[in-house]
């Protein structure tokens, strides 16, 4: 093995309920609590005075001046590299990769990877105290991965601009491919997250640590109001939170020179980064996911190794259409799954922001220590299938360094695909490619969104008039391929009828 092969030597993770504190901490507090457990655990009480570089993942919850250079003052290091990211779920396992490269090829020694979310039980004049007024950006370390949003002027216009309304989209287009009835498919939501739930439950950082049986979760009630149909509200990730996780990654040389105990490190086997086309409207299909396919199989050929020898399993699970596609790009039989998660997956275990799969990550790494022989996958997302990134993870001593080398290729083969062409102003008849239909706070119906395919097979986005017994029917009957007309509109949202 290569005495700079990347080995992970120190993970920590902190759940911080406003129940169990009599004072709320914010996010960068949440994430030195995190580093110093990160510091414990790895067995080197010196460790941080040797790392040479620190990355905080982008925050949701404050505002900081230089969020990064003010969590090492609070740790009271100097390292050569304070970085601050840009949003995405992918950004943890993406950091991992990026350090080992960094660490593989001799330009950093050891790197502290953090980040958190507070935005529980906390009050906006709380929160405006802890504010750090802003400052001269030029003054600011540089923001570090994509900083590009996920959605075109377009696709906002109709209300697509977040997660909660892509990911079902996804799902109700898988709905049909898979040939369920609606209510079908509804219990198979309940039965599919009740898995997730169960493992949170069992888990002591889960933000829900209450099993939910598949009808508590599928079935609508006051306290569990339609979302995103066909979401429920158990169904979807919950960012009001308060949770962070750190780890720390060096060389197989320098733990062996900081004395780090053997028995302490997990070696990344694999991994690999890439983009799909980067906006939802220049997707083929709403079922499948070429990035989750390249990346995987590169990180899978890297740590030579396939599927089948994988041993467990953290996909990114912010809604269950999430996790599906990446199963059945990744090989796995979706009426046969074995557990998709180690944590319990954000709707239960929690979504702080970006930070996600840093837990899972830190879950892995206790796993591995308990089974040497076990091989993790770890996957991570960022916007809508956008941003993905994997790790391959086990305490077994790798045959080959770590070597990225003609990864390039990745990103170029998914630059050159090509989806249906974009009609921002249809007119004329079209059917339903997906759509969902969003509700309030109240869990009352609000708008509906659309994707659909003109005579021509342009892919067009669109919304109906706000119409309860349309919207009715679009969650009790099945509108994939359903045949409508639809109308330009103008300043606002295309208009399709039925």
């Amino acid at each position: 093995m290569s005495p700079l092969h990347p080995v992970i030597v120190g993970v920590g993770q902190i759940t911080c309920r406003p129940q169990e504190h009599e004072t709320a901490p914010h996010a960068l507090q949440l994430v030195q609590s995190a580093a110093e457990a990160c510091v414990e655990d790895s067995r080197c009480p010196t460790i941080l005075s040797h790392t040479d570089s620190v990355t905080v993942v982008n925050m949701f919850s404050w505002e900081y001046n230089d969020p990064a250079g003010q969590f090492c003052e609070m740790l009271r290091i100097t390292p050569k590299v304070k970085e601050y990211t840009a949003i995405g779920g992918n950004t943890p396992q993406w950091l991992v990769n990026r350090a080992a490269d960094k660490i593989s090829r001799g330009e950093i020694n050891v790197a502290l990877l953090a980040g958190a979310e507070a935005m529980s039980a906390v009050s906006k004049d709380t929160k405006r105290n802890w504010l750090t007024p802003p400052g001269d950006d030029e003054s600011l370390p540089p923001m570090i991965g994509d900083t590009r949003w996920g959605s075109t002027p377009h696709e906002m216009m109709h209300n697509a601009s977040y997660p909660i309304h892509i990911y079902p989209l996804y799902e109700n287009a898988l709905r049909a491919r898979r040939g369920h009835s609606i209510d079908d498919h509804q219990a198979f939501l309940g039965e599919y997250c009740a898995r997730f739930s169960k493992i949170a439950a069992r888990n002591p950082f889960a933000w829900f640590r209450e099993e939910r049986s598949g009808a508590e979760i599928s079935t609508i009630t006051e306290a569990n109001r339609m979302v995103n149909f066909p979401y429920t509200k158990f169904m979807n990730p919950i960012m009001h939170l308060n949770q962070a996780a750190a780890l720390i990654i060096t060389s197989a040389d320098t733990a062996r020179a900081l004395s780090i105990p053997k028995e302490r490190w997990v070696y990344l086997h694999g991994g690999a980064d890439a983009h799909d086309r980067w906006f939802v409207s220049e997707r083929n299909d709403f079922v499948s996911s070429p990035v989750v396919r390249e990346v995987a199989t590169a990180s899978l050929a890297m740590a030579d190794t396939d599927i089948g020898q994988i041993n467990f399993f953290d996909l990114y699970s912010c809604f269950p259409s999430a996790t599906m596609v990446q199963a059945m790009e990744i090989g796995l039989d979706i009426d046969n799954l074995p557990p998709l998660t180690i944590t319990g997956g954000l709707p239960y275990f929690g979504g702080p922001g970006n930070n996600y799969t840093m837990h899972a990550i830190a879950r892995a790494v206790e796993k591995i220590r308990q089974d040497p022989d076990a091989t993790g996958f770890i996957s991570a997302l960022g916007w809508y299938f956008t941003k993905y990134s994997v790790g391959i993870y086990s305490g077994r001593e790798p045959h080959t360094p770590w070597n990225r080398q003609g990864h390039e290729r990745i990103q170029i083969a998914l630059d050159g695909l090509q989806g249906p062409v974009l009609n921002e102003n249809p007119k004329g008849p079209a059917y339903v490619e997906t759509y969902t239909v969003m509700h309030d706070q109240r869990g009352e119906p609000a708008y509906s969104i659309i994707i659909a395919r003109t005579e021509n097979g342009e892919r067009c986005w669109a919304q109906t008039e706000r119409d309860a017994d349309l919207f009715h029917t679009m969650e009790t009957e099945e509108f994939i391929g359903r045949k409508g007309y639809v109308r330009p509109g103008g300043d606002g949202p295309n208009i399709m009828t039925f």
